[in-house]
This record gives structure tokens, sequence and C-alpha cells, in this order.
């Protein structure tokens, strides 16, 4: 009963300067957190980026000068994504701190998927969902089919997502070539509305094609063939919406 007894009270003793010594533990990771949060030993001096392809590094610096100075621990990682979303082309932030003093930004941008073109001539990147996103910083590198529509350039802005069935109708039929046939992406000039058709022009022949989703595959390949092995004037139209059908008529001027 005794040694029972003495048992008891070195386990209240045990726990009793655990507790204690947790308090403690505690107490100053707190004050040395507090510490570091007012302390000049983790102010922010470098903000470095990463991913970012088409939007300009200038662009983002300038989204984040008014970080420069501020705590790392002070900062709103949610309050920098909010800020940086504003840019069309980004898709996705990653916010990470680099102690002592460097925040930086890892971004998955947009693809642009095509350019637009309104009626009044001007060209708009769109991505594959249909939004129209700012230039890219180096337009020359990013080589898009061009989509003709009926929009006048005072309604298309930054941000905008497109609800128009052609235009619908052009990003899917992209996407079922870039995954059937990749290679052929390269050839397509432009895209335009022919009565209900899809009408592309080949960038290397100048010739225009009315395409449809069946038979896609089939059908490139057979167009591809009477380009390289006929004599064919520049002004035909190819009509690729006959199964194992090539038919080739010339243009109405």
């Amino acid at each position: 009963m005794v040694e029972n007894g003495r048992k008891r009270r070195g386990n209240s003793r045990f726990i009793f300067f655990f507790v204690i010594i947790l308090l403690v533990l505690g107490s100053l990771s707190w004050a040395g957190y507090k510490w570091l949060r007012n302390s000049d030993l983790l102010i922010i001096k470098n903000v470095t980026i990463t991913g970012n392809e088409n939007v300009s590094t200038t662009t983002i610096h300038d989204l984040l000068k008014e970080y420069i100075g501020q705590n790392l621990l002070e900062i709103s990682s949610k309050e920098i994504r909010k800020k940086l979303l504003q840019v069309k082309r980004i898709e996705v932030i990653k916010v990470v701190r680099l102690y002592p003093g460097t925040l930086k930004i890892k971004l998955i941008e947009r693809k642009g998927f095509l350019y637009l073109k309104s009626i009044d001539g001007d060209l708009f990147p769109i991505d594959e969902k249909c939004m129209i996103m700012e230039y890219a910083v180096y337009p020359s590198k990013e080589d898009l089919p061009i989509v003709h529509s009926q929009y006048p350039s005072s309604q298309l802005h930054v941000g905008r997502v497109l609800d128009d069935p052609f235009l619908k109708k052009v990003v899917a039929l992209q996407k079922q070539i870039i995954t059937e046939r990749p290679d052929f992406i390269k050839s397509i000039s432009e895209y335009y509305q022919d009565s209900n058709s899809v009408v592309i022009v080949d960038n290397e022949y100048g010739t225009r094609v009315i395409l449809v989703s069946q038979y896609l595959n089939d059908q490139l390949r057979r167009y591809q063939f009477v380009q390289e092995n006929g004599d064919i004037n520049r002004n035909s139209i190819f009509d690729l919406r006959f199964k194992n059908q090539v038919v080739v008529r010339p243009e109405v001027q």
C-alpha cells in the first residue's frame, strides 16, 4: 500500500513537471515568434519568380513591390495570390518563404490556344476555355492559329470568357487535331466560318479546307496525300466532310 502511494505521488510530480516544461517551451516559442515578427531579421529584401514565360517579370515585381521591407511572417499568401490573379495569364500560384529575407513566387501560366480576330482586325489571345488574356511578353514566340469572329474590338477585354458556339466548335476541333494529328497544327493559319462549317486556311499551300470532327485523322491523311501528289490550284477548296472522299473545287470569288 505504501509503495502504491509513493508511485502515485511520483507519477503526479512527473506530470506536474511535464506540464510546467510544456508551458515554458510554449511561452518561449511564442515569445520567439513575436520577436521574429518585430525584428529586422526576416525583412523581405528579394522577390524571385519562376515559371513565367509569357508574363513579364517586371509586371509581377510591380504588383509585389509593396511587400519589399515587410516581415516574411507578416505577409498573407492569400492576399498575394489575389493580387497576382489579376493577371489572367496566371493560373496557379505558390508562395514560398525563403528565410531569412526572400519571397519566392512559383507560377503556372495559362497557355495561349488561339488568336481571336475581331471585325476591326485586332487580334486577342485566348486560352482553351475561350478566356481573353493579356498579350504575351514576346508575342512572336506564341505562334497560334487565328479564328475570325464577328465581335467588335470594343467588346473584347481581358478576362472575358466568350460564349460563342462557333468559337467553341473551333476549340473542340483544334483539341481533336492536337490529339489525333499534332503534326498538322503547324499547317493551320486561320479558321473561319462558312455557313455552319469550319474552314481552315492551310499555312503551307494557301488552300481552304472544310473540316469536320468525323473521320478527321483519315481525311487529313488523304488531304495531305492529294496535296503532295496532285497539281492543285492554290485557290482550291478541299471538302473533307464526306467519308473516304476528298472533294476539290475552285474557290468562288
